[in-house]
């Protein structure tokens, strides 16, 4: 019998659902076409190399790949842009004048199936292509707002960004020849752009930065807002020309649009690394998703030989599409909270109380899942431990209290603001006492976390095999299922009354706030708020 079932990240569209989305796809490519755009499409082959030297932030373990019949390796196309860049530097000249192209088109990418993304998914976007003024990047603002105002109902947001602000930042922190590689320069790239305070703390320690540089660094991640305020704060931090110019450059570009929904945010670091001056992204209030990203990438086009300024942007279809069946809840005026049951959320909920936040329905032994406190303005959503990450990523929730262990494991993409400083442990390997690593034998490793065991000892290029366990991990080395553990550690007690010691330690790990990255633009005076309130509160219970 034939299987009747696809692969996972994929799905087959009804006619009634093809129509819809049909529907409003036209009605994305109308306002591309009334802005002078004209379509072009590239294939969905391209040469691996392509992506690996244009941009070297898209990882191999992203990208689909096959092997052609003359053994070169191909890709199915991870980025609507680079093929565009590749076409735009091979078929038209600088002589050719301003070019406006725009696409709909496929983009395949490595997906988190457990976070629902799709690895098959629509894009539709346009590039501008001769012009590096002011006046064309805000024009393409612009367009993008009016598309996502013709594919869907709900209020835009917008924010604001300039990648060189950071990268000016970064030539002051380089000329510590400490932190040069190309690995610490992406492991900051990632923690200032996922606004992961505690995280960078410990990189400054880490590193010894110094404190001019290190208050810098905090700074950055945390200006974001009302344009002209940020503007403001951002020109006093500028440790340098390229730092002061990215700051002026968002002034103009914010002028030349006139729009007041349009915000700032100076830690706005798009992942991929071709983008080299204004980026920017927009949301859909009460969707708790980014609707679609863009920004200039004239350091690209130099990389295919042209000096061609060029700027662009992406919408995400299924996003818009998903997005539109959303927007006639509104949640605008309520923050929801993830909690996993147990003691972080006891901790938190007594901390609320504190601070005057009370949920008089609340009890330990309701089998409730949501409570509204007693303003109407916070809600909190019971749900398991491991899955708080997930409910605030898809926006399910704006806000939510979860251990470091837990969120190391899961990857949720979310923005790490505060370290609440309770539910304190490490991350350990741990052994039979006397245990001794062997660097000549593969090493067997049972746990609980095999996202962080496998993330820890490829730091080494140790050869291990990893074993999932979800009861006692401590029996794995004792009944000679494995050679070591990795496990949270408190007192350390259990370990002791089975034999077994640490062996190193990993990382700290305490609770952390986490923030939907939607929310803290939509919602972001009441997050605000919020986050001073939790960080006050802990601060006072410590």
């Amino acid at each position: 019998m034939i299987k009747n079932f696809i692969p996972e990240g994929v799905s087959d569209l009804g006619y009634d659902e093809f129509e819809q989305i049909s529907k409003l796809e036209k009605a994305v490519l109308n306002v591309f076409k009334n802005e002078g755009y004209r379509q072009i499409k590239t294939p969905a082959f391209e040469y691996y190399d392509l992506f690996s030297e244009a941009d070297n932030s898209l990882e191999t373990k992203d990208m689909y790949k096959l092997i052609d019949n003359n053994g070169q390796l191909m890709v199915l196309r991870p980025d609507a842009t680079i093929p565009i860049a590749r076409m735009m530097a091979t078929h038209y000249k600088e002589s050719d004048g301003d070019v406006k192209l725009m696409y709909l088109t496929d983009v395949f990418r490595r997906a988190d199936f457990r976070a629902g993304e799709k690895r098959e998914f629509k894009q539709a976007g346009i590039e501008y292509f001769g012009s590096a003024s002011p006046q064309i990047d805000a024009n393409l603002i612009l367009t993008a707002e009016k598309a996502v105002s013709a594919a869907c109902v709900g209020e835009i947001k917008i924010e604001l960004g300039d990648v060189d602000y950071f990268n000016g930042f970064l030539k002051e922190l380089m000329k510590d020849e400490r932190l040069h590689s190309v690995d610490t320069r992406l492991r900051l790239k990632e923690l200032v752009e996922s606004k992961n305070i505690p995280g960078l703390k410990r990189f400054a320690e880490e590193f010894d930065v110094n404190e001019s540089l290190t208050s810098v660094l905090l700074e950055i991640p945390l200006l974001y807002g009302n344009i002209d305020e940020v503007c403001d704060r951002a020109d006093k931090l500028a440790m340098n020309p390229e730092m002061k110019a990215a700051v002026e450059n968002i002034r103009r570009i914010y002028s030349e649009t006139g729009k007041k929904n349009i915000t700032a945010d100076m830690g706005l670091i798009n992942t991929l690394e071709y983008y080299s001056g204004m980026i920017f992204k927009i949301y859909i209030k009460n969707t708790g998703v980014i609707a679609g990203s863009g920004g200039r990438y004239d350091a690209l086009m130099q990389k295919f030989g042209k000096k061609i300024p060029a700027v662009g942007f992406g919408l995400n279809i299924d996003v818009l599409y998903d997005s539109e069946k959303k927007s006639d809840v509104d949640e605008s005026s309520v923050l929801t909270i993830a909690l996993g049951k147990g003691r972080l959320a006891d901790i938190t909920i007594d901390n609320l109380k504190k601070a005057g936040i009370t949920f008089p329905e609340y009890s330990k032994d309701s089998r409730k899942l949501i409570f509204n406190d007693s303003t109407g303005k916070y809600r909190i959503v019971f749900v398991k431990a491991v899955d708080v990450g997930i409910y605030v990523e898809k926006g399910a929730c704006d806000i939510g209290v979860i251990g470091k262990d837990t969120l190391l494991e899961s990857g949720s993409d979310v923005f790490e603001m505060i370290d609440l400083g309770y539910g304190k442990c490490k991350f350990s390997v741990a052994a039979p006492e006397g245990f001794r690593y062997d660097p000549k034998k593969k090493l067997i490793v049972a746990t609980k976390y095999p996202r962080v065991a496998k993330s820890h000892f490829a730091k080494y290029g140790r050869s291990i095999e990893i074993i999932k366990i979800n009861g006692s991990v401590e029996l794995a080395p004792i009944v000679g299922l494995s050679d070591v553990i990795v496990d949270i550690v408190e007192t350390g007690t259990t370990l002791r009354e089975n034999g077994l010691e640490v062996v190193e330690d990993i990382t700290d790990i305490s609770a952390r706030l986490i923030v939907n990255r939607a929310s803290l633009k939509t919602k972001e005076k009441m997050v605000s708020e919020f986050m001073s309130t939790v960080r006050e509160a802990a601060e006072n219970g410590k």
